[in-house]
């Protein structure tokens, strides 16, 4: 039965179904084992009447000021956290999507062959390279560069390739996009690191509904465990594996909540996952 078919099958039933009850397949795609496809339509995410962004205005706010903001909130122990739990050897390359001003570097080239960092954000890049040769790392590059046209130019070359806390700053359909061209970039069987707030968490619900708290205006698009693995499934990773950790400040401390009964997603702050390609 075609969706035109099911349309008018449902509209006679029920005279108050309309187009707007009807799935867009163009913008959606169905994950297997999820209830609903997946709407890949921008802004659907966290802020549905908010309009989505120009590329220009996205760029815009990861100027010199939002870098020097950025590297003084940073928090070592996070950093280490996550670390901790990423498998990378010495003879991995390894590259860092939205790598910002390169905090990872110190902590990945020591452990891997190579490490390589890639931001569109010419002030982080500038920032990476500067701490680079302060730091006199030699196994380490850095690219000012769309993350889709610099994987097409390093098809499977890449053992791990890490993205912690950066999907939050992209609309679906360019995420499935970047996500696809991520997993051109690993070598088959490469591991691919994920690490963004869990949008359940009852911090990002307030924010999303601007209830005493606001959103930053660069998260734009904060997902849900389910929404993420939907999209990494739709780019072609497998065998998924997700966690649902504690927030990095103050608010961790209220992740023992849950493990309550029904409350219990809201006081889980922050996804990781571990995929294959």
């Amino acid at each position: 039965m075609t969706d035109e078919s099911v349309y008018h099958e449902r509209r006679q039933s029920n005279p108050t179904y309309t187009n707007k009850n009807r799935v867009n397949r163009e913008n959606c795609v169905k994950i297997s084992g999820l209830p609903q496809p997946i709407d890949l339509k921008p802004s659907t995410v966290l802020m549905p009447t908010a309009p989505r962004k120009t590329p220009e205005q996205l760029q815009a706010l990861y100027g010199v000021a939002y870098v020097d903001s950025f590297n003084s909130t940073q928090l070592l122990a996070r950093i280490e956290r996550l670390l901790a739990r990423c498998s990378v050897g010495k003879s991995d390359k390894v590259v860092d999507f939205g790598c910002g001003s390169g905090l990872l570097m110190p902590y990945l080239a020591p452990r891997a062959h190579s490490y390589t960092g890639v931001d569109f954000s010419s002030a982080f890049i500038a920032t990476a390279v500067a701490r680079q040769q302060q730091l006199g790392i030699a196994n380490a590059d850095f690219h000012c560069d769309d993350i889709t046209h610099f994987c097409r130019q390093h098809q499977g070359e890449f053992d791990a390739a890490f993205a912690l806390d950066f999907s939050e700053h992209v609309y679906d359909d360019e995420w499935l996009q970047i996500l696809t061209a991520i997993r051109s970039s690993l070598k088959p069987g490469g591991r691919f690191y994920l690490h963004t707030p869990n949008r359940e968490f009852f911090v990002e619900v307030l924010k999303a509904h601007n209830v005493i708290l606001r959103q930053f205006p660069e998260h734009i698009a904060v997902r849900t465990p389910p929404h993420n693995l939907a999209l990494l499934a739709a780019a072609g990773f497998h065998h998924n594996n997700l966690q649902l950790l504690p927030h990095y400040n103050v608010l961790k401390w209220l992740h023992w909540l849950s493990w309550l009964p029904l409350a219990g997603k809201y006081f889980k702050a922050r996804i990781f996952i571990e995929a294959r390609a």
